[in-house]
Formats: C-alpha cells, structure tokens, sequence
C-alpha cells in the first residue's frame, strides 16, 4: 500500500486514498465492491463511494455492471505504457546524451511533448562549475524554449495549430516570442533550418540549441538540445555546435528507421 509521511502537510488525503484504492484493486486478483474496498483501508463508505465514482469518471477503473464490483480500467493501462515508453526511450538516448555532452562540455537534454509543454525525461549535466541543469520531470513551455520551438516546428499541420491556440504567451524577457504570428514565421524557419535556438527567450544569460529526433513512421517523437550560459554561445562556439548536434539527431533519428529527407532537414547551417 502507499505510505504518505505524516510530516507532509501539502498532500490532499481524498488523492492518498484514491491511490490506495487503486493499489488495492492493483493487488487484487479479483474484483473488489466498494464495501469491501472500504472495509480493508478503513475507510467511510460514503467517502469511498465517492472517490470510486470519480475514478470511474475519468476512466481510471470500471465497473462491472453486474457484480457492481471494481477493477483497474484501460486508461491506467495506457498510463503505464506511456511511462515505460518514456523510460525506454530515455535509456536509448542515454549514450547520446552522454556523447553530445562530451562534444559540446555542455548539458545535454533530451525533452518530449506532453499536453502542450516539454517535458525534460533525461539530461547528462555538464562537468563545468558553472551550467545549467533541470530536473527530470520539469516542464517548460513551447513558445519560448529551443527544444519546444523543435518539437513544435515538426508536428503535424492542424496538431501544430491546435497547440498554437492553446498557447498562452508570456514575456519572459525582451526576447521572447510574444504572439502566435510571430511564432509561426519562427516554425517556418525552423522547419527550413532543421534547428531551433533559445537566445535568452525565457532567461536572461541562459541560451540552448535544439534538433528534433524522428522514427520509423517519420514522426518526431523527441527533441535533443544543448544549454548553457550565453556567454559560452558565440558565434563560432554556436555554428560547432550546431553542426555537432545535427548531425547526431541525424544518426539517431536513421537508427530509429527515419526515411525522411534528412539532407534537408539536417543540412549545416549555412550563415
């Protein structure tokens, strides 16, 4: 069962008991009704009834309509696959990473799209004193970081504008992109590019390059990037890089069986 410290005063005891009800039907070979659920965690069966109804309302376990017990519904199923397909892809990427660091002495991140952010799902920091670093599981938004620009750029046309419209823009600096004209004309260059660039656009003295990774059905399914201190990103600093970058994503992506036009996606940057 899960096990909360009791020290923790930020936790919301209905979620504690929600996950224990799903640990307990996890645990069970059978289906479980909500007295029986409420008998073995102790808890109120009114209180249990509600909770079960709103897991069942976002499909995080049904019911059989005629027993009127409970069992783990396909959206956990779904839930879990995504994460064991995120830890996978993390673990492949992981001498990728590694190597993009050592290329560039830079902190190397690896970033997927999820619910219209990035999320960060693995890094190999780099061993200078002064870095950058996010932890895993961290989040930022599309419009004004490299790796979001990335895997933005390379969605398909109306997913692309859905996201758009979700958008809600934000200046972080002088630099950020402030409106979804703007960052249109951005993807198109990108997409042109095959790159993307955070020049300070959600933080002063921080800058990041970014390439997107795509698969066997040419989809992007990941962006790999660089960041660091702007300071360390000039020019010829920046043109290494991102040669070095591309052409990584560029392996990467035709080892997860990419067929697309890679000499135009990934061609050198060229001023």
């Amino acid at each position: 069962m899960t096990s909360v410290n009791a020290e923790n005063k930020k936790t919301i005891g209905s979620v504690i008991k929600a996950i224990e009800i799903m640990d307990l039907l996890t645990a069970s070979e059978d289906e479980l009704g909500a007295t029986e659920i409420s008998h073995r965690l102790n808890l109120n069966v009114s209180g249990t009834y509600h909770i079960l109804n709103t897991l069942k309302a976002c499909n995080i376990i049904e019911q059989n309509y005629k027993t009127k017990k409970y069992r783990l519904g396909l959206k956990l199923w779904k839930i879990g696959k995504k994460a064991r397909e995120q830890n996978q892809l993390a673990l492949f990427m992981k001498p990728y990473l590694k190597e993009l660091r050592n290329l560039t002495n830079e902190t190397a991140n690896l970033t997927i799209l999820d619910h219209g952010e990035i999320v960060y799902i693995a890094q190999e920091e780099s061993d200078r004193l002064v870095k950058m670093f996010t932890k895993i599981g961290a989040k930022a938004p599309l419009f004004c970081s490299g790796a979001g620009k990335v895997l933005l750029a390379f969605q398909p046309k109306e997913k692309q504008r859905n996201l758009i419209d979700g958008i809600v823009f934000h200046k972080f600096t002088d630099k950020t992109i402030a409106n979804a004209a703007a960052l249109q004309q951005e993807l198109e260059k990108i997409q042109q590019k095959g790159y993307a660039y955070d020049d300070e656009e959600r933080e002063y003295g921080v800058s990041c390059i970014a390439a997107p990774i795509f698969d066997f059905d040419n989809e992007v399914i990941a962006a790999m990037s660089i960041s660091g201190p702007t300071s360390r990103f000039h020019r010829e600093n920046t043109r290494k890089w991102t040669e070095e970058i591309l052409q990584l994503t560029a392996r990467i992506s035709s080892e997860l069986g990419y067929k697309g036009e890679l000499n135009r996606i990934y061609r050198k940057k060229d001023s």
